[in-house]
């Protein structure tokens, strides 16, 4: 049965042959000179689809052969893909030698070094020869002087009886735009698909663009627009006078600008500027030149938009304010808007780093200061003004006025006048309240004057102390317990009770209270006749009395007593010859004070001491001092003005 068929297929084919001089196969209707329909899918007449012309082998007279299609263009034309199977070769010794008749290999095994591959001669010139260098090592392999690298294949055509890398080489390196500076003949699109595209390099000018037009500086990460030598991620180089960077939509511009010494960044259309972070606006520039921070919509020059808020503590580096003008070191100053009553808005001089405040000083050059009125002086106030009064209670009778008060009211308990410590003010002209409200009826007394129980004073910073404004100066006082005072008041007055010794019992009772802390239990002292000493006995004791008996031992230590002489006496003597004896006869001298009687001087003997006298005192007894009367008793009191003593005591 088979030798039938085949007898028949050969007839076939030889009436076919000899009818058309065409061969079809599974076909009747044969494409060319020799014509296989693989799958016995085309027409019976007719060119079949390109569909069912893919499993055609079809060879035209003119000697070309078409697989998967019936108009073949070349020798050869395929529609499909062509399979050349790999050949593995193992490298050994750093070298592989590749059979003949192949056309596509992998070299894989462990290099160390550059792989020697050895290729056999084509038989015809233009066969085609793929290598894959799959080595490990890292190295590279080397056929007809040029190198695959490792992980990479080349393509080599046998030509001029060698084997050529089809990447341009000539046997040293291929020529393209890896190994050779080259020009464009036309336009070029590189079409990239899901596939990315990446440019590495280590230079500082390794990608450029028409010189410095667009420079990347592969060394240091940095792109620059106009320089080769970008010093940040993006440079832009410009003339003076001259636009950078414009970002548009084609109506709005953003541009940067620098001419002049100056640099300009915004808007040269009629758009607002915005600045946003964390992708909210924060800060915008309207066209009309306004200003908003925290507002997109300012309908003054500048408007910042915060929310209300307690001025915040002393010594705290943040603020609640909505804006803060901050110095460099611990100085800033707060402008806000209260959350809570009184409401409103505040300006605060902050201190960032202590508890201590600092001052808010308003025209420190000079210039009018007004509240609710146009200024007519330094300040000028349309309404009250208020001093806050701070509370002091005192303690030891002491109390001490912080600095930056206006005024103050002492309380507590005194038991004796209260002294007040105040520190100097900062400037002259400082003026502070002072309300004595303590409780045992004493005064306090503030730099020598004294403010009474249940009274008020006010005093002014001025020379260096603080002065009373009631007219006193330093030293006159006003009233205080235990104070005493002349006057020409016959009674009681104003808290200062008479000095007359009466009972305390009649007194009131803040009075007795006072004069029992002087020591007066049961009566007041009683001043008549009396003169103020200090004499360190009972305050309010009534001593001595005005008359003084001086006795003898209170008179000046001194006696009376004299001398008659208290030189020794020289008596002068001449000689005289007594009625002329002999001068050998010793009765014959007379001793005498000047010339006596008569006879004949002796001119030898004149002026001669004759009698020596020692020194000696005579006493005396004078006459009684006071005459022989019994000594009398002295007044002392001198001529004086008449008035009443008063103590003050309080109401």
């Amino acid at each position: 049965m088979m030798k039938k068929k085949l007898l028949l297929t050969s007839i076939f084919i030889m009436f076919s042959l000899a009818a058309k001089s065409q061969v079809g196969i599974n076909t009747s209707n044969p494409q060319g000179i020799f014509s296989v329909d693989g799958m016995k899918n085309n027409p019976t007449s007719g060119a079949p689809t390109s569909a069912q012309a893919k499993d055609d082998l079809v060879m035209t007279p003119n000697g070309n052969l078409g697989l998967g299609l019936i108009a073949p263009g070349t020798t050869l034309d395929v529609n499909g893909a062509i399979t050349n199977r790999e050949t593995a070769l193992a490298v050994a010794g750093n070298a592989v030698t590749i059979p003949a008749n192949v056309s596509l290999v992998q070299l894989t095994g462990a290099a160390t070094s550059a792989v020697v591959i050895t290729a056999p001669a084509a038989p015809n010139p233009g066969q085609r020869l793929i290598v894959y260098n799959n080595t490990t090592g890292g190295f590279g392999a080397t056929l007809g002087g040029v190198t695959i690298p490792n992980g990479k294949a080349l393509e080599y055509v046998y030509s001029n009886s060698g084997w050529r890398s089809t990447d341009g080489g000539s046997g040293t390196t291929s020529t393209n735009i890896y190994t050779a500076d080259g020009t464009l003949t036309g336009n070029r699109i590189v079409t990239q698909g899901a596939n990315t595209l990446a440019f590495t390099g280590t230079q500082t000018n390794a990608f450029s663009v028409d010189g410095n037009t667009l420079s990347v500086d592969a060394a240091n990460d940095r792109v620059g627009l106009g320089t080769t030598t970008p010093d940040t991620k993006l440079t832009i180089s410009t003339p003076d006078n001259s636009f950078g960077l414009n970002h548009t939509n084609g109506t709005v511009n953003l541009k940067t600008y620098i001419g002049g010494g100056v640099v300009s960044v915004g808007t040269t259309t009629a758009n607002d500027l915005r600045f946003t972070t964390n992708n909210t606006q924060k800060m915008t520039i309207t066209s009309g030149g306004n200003v908003g921070v925290g507002t997109v919509t300012p309908t003054n020059k500048l408007v910042i938009a915060g929310s209300n808020a307690q001025p915040s503590a002393q010594g705290t580096a943040t603020t609640n304010a909505t804006l803060r003008v901050d110095g460099s070191s611990n100085h800033a100053l707060d402008f806000g808007t209260y959350a809570n009553s009184p409401y409103g808005s505040y300006i605060s001089s902050q201190n960032k780093t202590a508890a201590a405040g600092l001052p808010l000083v308003l025209n420190p050059e000079g210039g009018n200061v007004g509240i609710n009125t146009t200024p007519g002086t330094a300040l000028d106030v349309n309404g009250a003004i208020t001093n806050r009064e701070i509370v002091l209670a005192v303690s030891g009778n002491t109390v001490t006025v912080p600095p930056n008060v206006g005024q103050v009211q002492l309380t507590g308990t005194a038991t004796g006048t209260i002294t007040i410590n105040a520190f100097a003010a900062p400037n002259a002209g400082q003026r502070l309240v002072v309300f004595n409200n303590t409780s045992g009826g004493f005064g306090a007394t503030l730099n020598g004057v004294t403010v009474p129980n249940g009274k008020a004073l006010e005093y002014v910073f001025s020379n260096s102390n603080w002065r009373s404004t009631d007219g006193g100066t330093v030293g006159v006082s006003s009233a205080n317990i235990g104070d005493i005072k002349a006057s020409f008041s016959v009674s009681d007055h104003g808290g200062w009770v008479k000095l007359d010794g009466r009972p305390v019992g009649g007194l009131t009772t803040t009075q007795r209270a006072a004069a029992n802390s002087l020591g007066f239990s049961s009566y007041i002292p009683n001043a008549s006749n009396s003169y103020l000493v200090q004499d360190g006995t009972r305050l309010g004791s009534i001593n001595s009395n005005n008359s003084r008996v001086i006795a003898r031992n209170q008179l000046p230590n001194f006696q009376l007593s004299g001398n008659t002489s208290s030189a020794e006496p020289t008596i002068m003597y001449d000689i005289i010859n007594n009625n002329g004896k002999p001068a050998t006869d010793t009765y014959s001298y007379t001793f005498l004070a000047g010339k006596i009687g008569t006879g004949t001087r002796n001119l030898d003997h004149v002026n001669t001491n004759v009698l020596h006298q020692n020194p000696h005192s005579h006493s005396f007894t004078t006459n009684s001092v006071n005459g022989g009367v019994a000594q009398q008793s002295i007044n002392i009191q001198p001529q004086s003005l008449s008035v009443n003593m008063f103590v003050y005591l309080g109401k």
